[in-house]
C-alpha cells in the first residue's frame, strides 16, 4: 500500500485542486491520498470563505481518501511553521510514503539544495542575513541574498553567479515559499517522505481575474464575497452559477449551497476591536514582537471602526508585510501566544491528529496508521480529551500541550460556528457534537 500527503487549505477548493490530488496519485503511485487541511482560519491570516467540514467534503469529493485538521496555530503561522505542523502529522503517521506540492519549479534538487542551506545556517548565510536585516530589508529579501551568497560560495548550482534579485523573485512567490519550507522540515526531522514538487498549473497565486481553466482560488474568492459600493454594502455576483466551471462537477452543488452563506475577515472585527481595548502587551501574542505591539497600541483607537484590510495598511510598516500584519492580528483575536507555540515545539510539535473526513473505501489507511502512527487519532470531538489523557498518562508537560492545542482549536471552530450563525441567523452546533465527514461514493 502506497499513500501520498498533500498539505492544503482549499480555500474554496476548484478544479486546480482536483488536478492536484489526481497527479499526485500518479506521481506517488499511490493507492490512498491523505490530506492535511487548514481548520477555520488559514495562513493568510484570515477566516477561510466556507467551514472545515464543507471543504472537507468537498475534497473527499474530489479524490481525497482522508482528511486531518491541522492545527489551528500552525495553520495561521509563518511558512515555516505551517509547514513544520504539517509535515509533522504527515510524519507521524507512519504509513506516508511521499508528500506532494505544487510549486513554481519541479526541479526537486535545487529546492533540496536551498531547505538544506535553512537547516544548516552555514556563517556566510548568517552574516548576510544579519547585515541585510541591518540594512533595513525585508526578512524575505535578506533571506533571498543570504541564500543567493550562501549559494555563491559554496557553487551549488552551475552556470554562473546566483542573482539575489531572480532569487528573492522565486522565493516571494508563495507556492515556492512553502515548497521551501516543506522540504526543509522534512530535512530537519530526517523524515523518510518523499518530497514531489509539481509544476504549478493555470493561475497564479495571487490573481485576482477568472479566466483560466484552472482559476486561483484568490479570484474564486473575490467573485464570491461582498465588496464597498458608493458606501454601501453590495454583491459582486448573486448568480453564482457562472463560476461552476470552475468547481469540480462532484462539488457543484455543495459550493453553491456553501456560496449563500462565506465569511469574511470583517465579520470578526467585534472580537478583535474587545482584544485592542482590553489587551495591555500585545508581544504576548505569536507574529507580534515589541515593536509591532508598540504600534497598535498607539494606533489602536484609530483602528477601531475600519475594515480588517484598512487596519492592516494602517499597522504596516517597510519591514512588516502586510500578510506578517494580518497574522499578527488573528493571533491577537484567536489568543495564539508565542510562549505556548514554544513549548509545543520543545515537546513534539503536535500531539494528535484530528479526523475531519474519510471515504469508507479508506479503511485499510485508517487501520495502518492506527497500527504505525506515533500520535494517537481523534475521531470523535466529544471524546478527545479522554484519549489524550489516555496516550499521554504519565507524561505531564506533552499532555499539557496536546490539552491546550485541542482547547484552542476548539476556541478557534467555536468562535467561527459563533459569527457564522449569528450572521446568518441559525443554530450554533458546539464542535464537540460534531462527526467526522464521512463518503461512500465511488470516485472515478
Amino acid at each position: 500500500m502506497r499513500t501520498v500527503g498533500i498539505i492544503a487549505e482549499y480555500n474554496p477548493l476548484h478544479t486546480g485542486h482536483q488536478y492536484h490530488i489526481q497527479k499526485a496519485r500518479e506521481l506517488a503511485d499511490a493507492d490512498y491520498a491523505v490530506v492535511v487541511m487548514s481548520p477555520d482560519f488559514v495562513q493568510r491570516g484570515a477566516p477561510a470563505i466556507f467551514d472545515k467540514y464543507t471543504r472537507t467534503r468537498m475534497a473527499l469529493l474530489s479524490g481525497a481518501d482522508l482528511v486531518l485538521e491541522l492545527p489551528v496555530c500552525y495553520a495561521t503561522g509563518s511558512a515555516e511553521y505551517f509547514a513544520r505542523g504539517a509535515i509533522r502529522i504527515l510524519d507521524a503517521m507512519g504509513c506516508i510514503d511521499a508528500v506532494c506540492f505544487g510549486s513554481e519549479t519541479a526541479d526537486r534538487k535545487m529546492l533540496s539544495q536551498l531547505a538544506g542551506i535553512l537547516v544548516s545556517e552555514p556563517p556566510v548565510y548568517q552574516d548576510v542575513l544579519r547585515r541585510k536585516q541591518k540594512e533595513g530589508r525585508t526578512f524575505p529579501q535578506a533571506r533571498a541574498a543570504a541564500l543567493a551568497a550562501t549559494l555563491n560560495a559554496s557553487a551549488v548550482l552551475r552556470g554562473g553567479d546566483v542573482s539575489p534579485t531572480e532569487l528573492f523573485r522565486q522565493l516571494s512567490m508563495p507556492n515556492n515559499i512553502l515548497a521551501l519550507e516543506y522540504c526543509r522540515a522534512l530535512q530537519q526531522r530526517a523524515s523518510s517522505i518523499t518530497p514531489l514538487p509539481i509544476l504549478r498549473q493555470g493561475s497564479g497565486y495571487h490573481d485576482e481575474v477568472l479566466g483560466e481553466a484552472f482559476c486561483s482560488a484568490t479570484a474564486l474568492r473575490e467573485a464570491l464575497l461582498p465588496h464597498p459600493l458608493q458606501g454601501q454594502m453590495q454583491t459582486k455576483q448573486t448568480d453564482h452559477t457562472s463560476l461552476l466551471s470552475y468547481i469540480p462537477e462532484s462539488c457543484q452543488s455543495r459550493f453553491l449551497t456553501a456560496a449563500r452563506t462565506p465569511v469574511t475577515a470583517d465579520d470578526f472585527l467585534p472580537l478583535l476591536t474587545e482584544k485592542l481595548l482590553t489587551v495591555s502587551d500585545f508581544s504576548e501574542y505569536l507574529d507580534i514582537s515589541p515593536e509591532l505591539s508598540d504600534r497598535i497600541r498607539n494606533l489602536r483607537f484609530s483602528c477601531i471602526g475600519k475594515s480588517f484590510a484598512e487596519i492592516t495598511a494602517l499597522l504596516k510598516t517597510r519591514q512588516l508585510t502586510e500578510a506578517r500584519i494580518r497574522r499578527a492580528l488573528l493571533h491577537l483575536l484567536l489568543g495564539i501566544r508565542q510562549d505556548t507555540l514554544s513549548c509545543y515545539q520543545a515537546n513534539g510539535t503536535v500531539f494528535y491528529a484530528r479526523l475531519l473526513g474519510f471515504r469508507k473505501s479508506a479503511g485499510p489507511l485508517l487501520h495502518a496508521f492506527k497500527h504505525s502512527g506515533t500520535v494517537p487519532l481523534l475521531a470523535k470531538p466529544s471524546d478527545a480529551e479522554t484519549v489524550l489523557r489516555n496516550c499521554y498518562a504519565g507524561h505531564p508537560d506533552p499532555l499539557a500541550c496536546a490539552l491546550e492545542m485541542l482547547r484552542t482549536d476548539f476556541l478557534a471552530s467555536h468562535r467561527y460556528e459563533g459569527v457564522s450563525s449569528y450572521k446568518y441567523r441559525r443554530e450554533f452546533v458546539p464542535e464537540y457534537k460534531k462527526s467526522p465527514v464521512i463518503i461512500d461514493t465511488i470516485i472515478k
